[in-house]
């Protein structure tokens, strides 16, 4: 069986991924800040209560991220999945956005995953074919974003295109530990972050996302796609 540890789960897309995912006969460890709170997460443990473990993370602070996989570390428990899914947004552009918000999102988008990825890697090594996706979007594209007039959300953006830049070059650090890193887009998702007017249910693009990287070749790492599996231009 394999173990999926899934970062921002209590809601949207990582709450999705945690439901496929044991759905399909998958252990989970789902994180979030504050599992008290998270009451659709605790539903899914209800119906899932030996195959899913909720624990409390906050990717912006790295003594909550330490605690959490120097926990898992110690039991000897294995990655082979790791999710960094938890992210946030500020529609803002550049006229309007302010510093502490792009810190903020920096903080969660960028940093936070580093972090996890760092502290994640002895639970990784232990896995057979260890693999870290870096939920991106195609709001990160520096190529794409030369072929659309969509403007605000400048600090998302350029957290993404930053996130995209983590993906390659821990693909290169890790390769000799044998940890692939990809970096993958859900779509435009009916998410809190993606609005009513997204193109998928969130439910569609998690299957769609589970699908194409259950097809991807086990070679494959450093690299950016899509929901369908798709190549997505840096």
């Amino acid at each position: 069986m394999k173990n999926i540890f899934i970062t921002g789960a209590s809601r949207g897309i990582g709450l999705e991924l945690s439901k496929q995912y044991l759905e399909l006969g998958y252990f989970v460890t789902a994180t979030c800040r504050n599992p008290s709170d998270a009451i659709s997460l605790r539903k899914i443990k209800d119906e899932y209560p030996l195959e899913l473990e909720i624990l409390s993370m906050d990717v912006e602070s790295e003594d909550s991220i330490k605690s959490c996989l120097s926990s898992l570390n110690s039991k000897n428990k294995i990655i082979d999945l790791l999710y960094n899914n938890a992210g946030v947004i500020d529609w803002r552009d550049i006229n309007d956005v302010e510093a502490d918000s792009i810190e903020k999102i920096y903080q969660v988008n960028l940093t936070g995953a580093l972090l996890v990825t760092r502290h994640a890697i002895q639970c990784l090594k232990r896995a057979q074919d260890p693999l870290i996706i870096n939920l991106s979007s195609r709001l990160g594209s520096i190529e794409l974003r030369g072929e659309t007039q969509l403007g605000g959300a400048i600090a998302y953006q350029c957290s993404k295109a930053a996130l995209n830049m983590l993906t390659k070059q821990s693909a290169i650090d890790l390769a000799s530990q044998r940890i692939r890193v990809i970096s993958q887009s859900p779509g435009w998702v009916k998410t809190d972050m993606g609005g009513e007017e997204a193109k998928y249910e969130t439910s569609e693009s998690v299957s769609k996302m589970i699908n194409s990287l259950n097809k991807l070749e086990n070679h494959k790492s450093g690299i950016f796609i899509g929901e369908d599996g798709k190549t997505i231009p840096w």
